[in-house]
């Protein structure tokens, strides 16, 4: 029985893997959903070479940028570095980051500038939305049962989980952007979206469970 077994479950669902004697392995899968609650600008100093990095910021700490922002620097064509700053701020506060953005590049005769880069999943809201173990193991054992079940078998103790997914995280290699209209001459007009959706992050588990025989 113990080899029929083996043939049912290796031919019939592939993708369990191979199977130690009495045992299956399930892999359980669920999707979270995440709406992006921040707004992610690009930001850009032009200053001499001679300019100090205290000195930079200082032009666009009124934005609420610091040192810490700070993603790269790169020459520019008259010799001037370009200093590049990433900001992420809460969806709910990007007009008025807009508006600051605006002021300093005015004030600054343009040697600010930014644009809209995208938007995010923060770590907070990532951390508040974790892969259930519980559910995904739930889901694996009622899986096994029903393969189980259809063999002549029963399903005992989980003996191993594994996690194939981890938790989601604010970082996922997809930006989806938002529309700004503004004008660094005059005031600021309007920041519109057209996207704020996330594509499900997948949560998986992998559990082994021991097959108990009907007497």
């Amino acid at each position: 029985m113990g080899k029929l077994l083996l043939v049912l479950f290796t031919v019939g669902v592939p993708a369990f893997g191979q199977l130690q004697t009495d045992t299956i392995t399930i892999t359980a899968n669920r999707q979270v959903s995440l709406q992006p609650d921040q707004i992610v600008f690009s930001v850009t100093v032009l200053a001499a070479e001679t300019v100090e990095i205290d000195d930079v910021v200082a032009q666009v700490a009124g934005a609420g940028i610091s040192a810490g922002n700070l993603a790269g620097v790169s020459s520019y064509l008259n010799g001037d570095l370009a200093w590049n700053f990433t900001l992420a701020v809460p969806i709910s506060q990007a007009s008025a980051t807009t508006t600051s953005l605006v002021q300093l590049a005015q004030q600054s005769n343009q040697a600010v500038t930014f644009y809209v880069q995208g938007t995010q999943v923060s770590q907070a809201l990532a951390q508040t939305q974790p892969c259930s173990q519980a559910n995904l193991i739930s889901d694996a054992q009622a899986q096994a049962q029903s393969l189980a079940a259809a063999a002549g078998f029963s399903v005992g103790p989980a003996l191993a989980v594994s996690d194939g997914s981890g938790q989601p995280t604010a970082v996922a290699g997809r930006v989806y952007s938002y529309l700004a209209s503004f004008s660094t001459v005059g005031a600021f007009v309007a920041l519109d979206t057209f996207a704020v959706s996330t594509p499900p992050i997948t949560c998986t588990a992998v559990v082994k469970f021991q097959l108990l025989r009907y007497h």
